[in-house]
């Protein structure tokens, strides 16, 4: 579970630009949506690796999502079709990291091309209710 002032923190730097000390905006750098995972996960003092972000180990698969959440598409083709990642923010919306969004950008699961992408909701261990 994740304490009210660390989520208030990650919100505000998911809403602010990185010229004014945010998130957006963040350059995309090769395997990009994973090392922004690590980055929203380290902030969250949860430490992770991209192999077990990749391999789902220590996240459990849910049904809906919530702050934390991690959200898996497979096969946006704008994006060549492969496996791709975001962070949830709330139910709908996310906050992820390709080019086409120059680099760290929020997006909605729910629109077009995402939302028939998407293949599942994955929470941490450590943000699950009983720990």
């Amino acid at each position: 579970m994740i304490d009210d002032e660390t989520k208030k923190r990650i919100y505000a730097l998911c809403n602010k630009p990185v010229a004014l000390g945010g998130w957006l905006g963040l350059p995309y750098e090769d395997e990009g949506c994973l090392k922004f995972a690590m980055k929203f996960f380290a902030e969250m003092g949860i430490e992770t690796t991209k192999e077990a972000m990749k391999e789902a180990r220590n996240f459990i698969k849910v049904e809906q999502p919530q702050f934390g959440d991690i959200a898996v598409f497979h096969g946006v083709q704008f994006i060549g079709g492969g496996f791709h990642l975001g962070v949830m923010l709330d139910y709908r919306k996310c906050i992820q990291c390709i080019p086409q969004t120059n680099g760290v950008g929020k997006i909605d699961i729910s629109r077009p091309v995402w939302d028939s992408s998407l293949k599942g909701f994955y929470r941490h261990k450590q943000l699950m209710e009983n720990g």
